[in-house]
């Protein structure tokens, strides 16, 4: 898991790593994963890994970014494990009111997006998967719905690299 998770210097161009990413496993990861999405532990979820971004570029008076983009990657035992969870985490996503669909092209096996402005800017939820592994990806504060695009691209190319 921690393979998958890029490092500061893997992110995109404009993006930064707040930590050094988080990984749980085994009985700890299936209580984490319950609280995400329904029948998460019967789905086999192996490992959690989590981090935080932020796009250094716009900072505020602070020294915080507005702009974030809260990870998190599941590992399950299975893609049909991990197919079970995208569906969960995308119906309790899309339940939340209106919004509009985005369209981000990462090169993961399914991929769903949708966002909604607030006050001018977006906040955009990713969700996607790659054979085993469940990537979702929140940001807020964004310019542009698809500004997630990059963060994405850079998470699925990690998350392939791994399972190698």
């Amino acid at each position: 898991m921690r393979s998958a998770m890029p490092d500061r210097e893997q992110l995109p161009v404009g993006w930064r790593g707040e930590a050094a990413p988080e990984v749980i496993e085994g009985e700890e990861a299936r209580t984490q994963c319950l609280m995400m999405a329904a029948r998460c532990a019967s789905a086999g979820v192996v490992a959690i890994g989590s981090d935080t971004y932020d796009e250094g570029t716009v900072n505020r008076p602070d020294g915080d970014s507005e702009h974030k983009a809260q990870v998190v990657v599941l590992s399950f035992e299975s893609a049909k494990g991990a197919r079970t969870v995208m569906r969960n985490l995308v119906n309790v996503g899309r339940s939340a009111g209106s919004q509009q669909l985005v369209k981000i092209e990462a090169g993961a096996q399914d991929t769903e997006t949708w966002s909604k402005r607030e006050s001018g800017l977006y906040a955009t939820q990713v969700v996607l998967r790659v054979d085993r592994v469940v990537i979702l990806l929140a940001g807020e504060h964004l310019k542009q719905p698809a500004d997630l695009e990059p963060v994405a691209k850079t998470l699925v190319a990690r998350v392939k690299e791994a399972a190698r």
